[in-house]
């Protein structure tokens, strides 16, 4: 990745997520709608390569939202732009989209000339993708507006920031071993499980999502249990049975809960508070 900055601020191009309207992630970084006039003309002229040309003419008529990202002068900008790529992988995981950040200018994408500053800041290509961007309603505003920035600071747990990027990164895999592998790592990673491993990550994840209800504590036991299963045949080479990719959907939906209940709370599971 490579961001660059100036006084006036920058913006990153974001796809897969849409919004309707502005929305507060922090101090200097903000999630805006966004959409751009393309056309092959304007591709020739933003692109300083062949490569680049390409790059932008794939993704930038996929751009649906865009941060805006604000520093003291040009080089903290720059700084703050390279730190805000994890705002689109944390906003992706929070919400269950695939976002990814592969443009950066120095104007929004609305205003876009071919006179304009353009930088493709990812060459690996992720995130191109034909389905539709995941569209943010008035209730992931405000839970985003409540709790984006207790999740911000989470990352700086490394627990937490793994949990994070796999949601955010299982997708880039097309075989569902890998995907289940991947999203169980996050899993298992938020609880440091290091014995007796399918009861205790099935124990503390019922008590961590249900503290205070017992009986829906047993069906989440129950359930993590055999997601687990799942998983250890995945990761073994076992006989899968079913419908694979109904299991990486389910447990990619578990991480997210789970990522979602550290950010409203502010904090990583308290093991000791866990155990009965």
């Amino acid at each position: 990745m490579r961001t660059f900055g100036s006084e006036a601020g920058t913006y990153l191009y974001l796809n897969g997520l849409a919004t309707n309207r502005t929305v507060r992630l922090s101090d200097q970084v903000e999630l805006l709608p966004a959409s751009a006039d393309c056309n092959a003309d304007l591709f020739l002229s933003l692109g300083k390569s062949d490569i680049d040309i390409s790059v932008i003419s794939l993704f930038l008529p996929q751009v649906t939202s865009q941060l805006k990202v604000t520093g003291n002068d040009a080089k903290d900008t720059a700084i703050r732009a390279w730190n805000a790529v994890w705002d689109g992988l944390l906003l992706g995981a929070l919400i269950g989209a695939e976002v990814m950040c592969n443009i950066q200018s120095e104007v929004r994408a609305e205003e876009l000339t071919p006179e304009s500053t353009v930088a493709v800041t990812n060459y690996h290509l992720r995130g191109l993708s034909r389905g539709t961007p995941v569209a943010l309603t008035e209730a992931d505003i405000s839970w985003i507006e409540s709790n984006y920035e207790k999740a911000l600071t989470l990352l700086d747990n490394e627990s937490f920031q793994n949990a994070a990027h796999c949601l955010a990164s299982y997708r880039w895999h097309s075989m569902p071993r890998a995907r289940l592998a991947i999203l169980w790592s996050g899993i298992e990673g938020l609880f440091g499980v290091e014995s007796e491993i399918v009861f205790r990550v099935s124990l503390y994840t019922a008590r961590f999502l249900e503290p205070h209800d017992n009986a829906r504590q047993r069906e989440v036991f129950g359930r993590v249990k055999e997601l687990y299963k799942l998983r250890s045949k995945a990761v073994h080479g076992g006989r899968m049975k079913g419908n694979a990719n109904e299991g990486v959907d389910e447990s990619a939906s578990l991480l997210r809960t789970l990522v979602r209940r550290c950010a409203e709370l502010g904090s990583m599971p308290n093991l000791e508070g866990l155990v009965p």
